[in-house]
């Protein structure tokens, strides 16, 4: 019986698509990820069992009200992320 949270699919669209606009201190992959992390266990989940049911969901995530929230999330997580990443880098000043 798989099921797929949808809103891991909306978060990273949006990551990829924000990424380079973000005010983060760093932007290799792991930090991406951490931000991807932190910003799904903020967000309310979207599970689905079938592709009918995920047209359904997406089509709510793509709401300028849905879009707004899930970038809220992920900017608020980006300056978490910025503040106390979990590796450390030398080129970053």
């Amino acid at each position: 019986m798989p099921v797929h949270n949808m809103m891991e699919d909306a978060v990273r669209d949006l990551i990829d698509k924000q990424w380079d606009n973000l005010s983060v201190s760093c932007h290799c992959d792991e930090c991406k990820t951490d931000v991807f992390a932190l910003s799904l266990n903020r967000l309310n989940p979207h599970y689905v069992r079938q592709q009918s049911g995920s047209a359904y969901v997406k089509a709510d995530l793509m709401t300028e009200q849905a879009k707004a929230t899930l970038l809220t999330a992920i900017v608020e997580c980006a300056k978490v992320v910025s503040a106390y990443p979990h590796h450390h880098r030398k080129d970053i000043k």
